[in-house]
């Protein structure tokens, strides 16, 4: 929901539709102040993202408006998205519905939460993808992280979701290539916005311009 940064970080790494590839981790659009905008930017750019735990709530909740049913809003900021999105229903479900958990490529894997650190990519659950964090799981938001359990890998895992764990670079010590990058760095909460360019190996962020007046939620 954070447009006014994403443009800016949009702008910071000098993105162009059409030559650059654009990966989103996921929960794009709940808490913030601008989800449309953030909705307008994803259809410009031509953005491709992986499903976060606010995205599939964000489904189940237009799931049930598609169908008739009762929408769910557990908290105040969920109902504002909502209904900040309404005039985008039509193209913004369908493309919902086609997000994928996961999206990989040769050299990297992007995923919104993480993946299981033992049974690896395949042995990863719905629920896991969308929302591990400490491993073993403790339910809340202290902890050790799944990636400090799992072995380093041949490509890079890219992830989001863990706020509270702030940004994560983990190198190989033998090439000092990454084999972890966690992009969170809260920009909801007065952080920051930011990208992995993978190509150049280079870390490009913005400043928030929320006033920070949140919690971890």
């Amino acid at each position: 929901g954070c447009a006014a940064e994403f443009e800016s970080l949009l702008q910071a790494v000098d993105y162009r539709v059409g030559r650059d590839r654009l990966l989103l981790t996921g929960d794009a659009f709940s808490r913030g102040p601008n989800p449309r905008r953030v909705w307008e930017l994803i259809v410009e750019t031509r953005a491709e993202m992986v499903l976060g735990n606010h995205d599939a709530r964000l489904l189940q909740q237009l799931q049930s408006y598609t169908t008739g049913e009762k929408v769910s809003f557990e908290k105040p900021d969920q109902r504002l998205c909502f209904d900040a999105l309404s005039g985008y229903f039509d193209e913004l479900y369908p493309w919902l519905q086609r997000v994928p958990l996961k999206i990989e490529g040769e050299s990297f894997l992007l995923v919104h939460a993480g993946v299981h650190p033992i049974e690896g990519v395949a042995g990863t659950s719905r629920d896991e993808f969308l929302n591990v964090r400490t491993w073993p799981p403790t339910g809340g938001i202290d902890g050790p992280r799944w990636h400090d359990v799992i072995a380093p890998t041949d490509r890079t895992i890219i992830f989001g979701h863990d706020a509270p764990g702030g940004l994560v670079i983990k190198r190989r010590a033998e090439d000092e290539v990454a084999w972890a990058m966690g992009l969170d760095s809260g920009c909801i909460y007065g952080g920051e916005l930011t990208a992995y360019v993978q190509d150049s190996d280079r870390i490009v962020q913005v400043p928030s311009q929320q006033d920070g007046d949140r919690r971890w939620r």
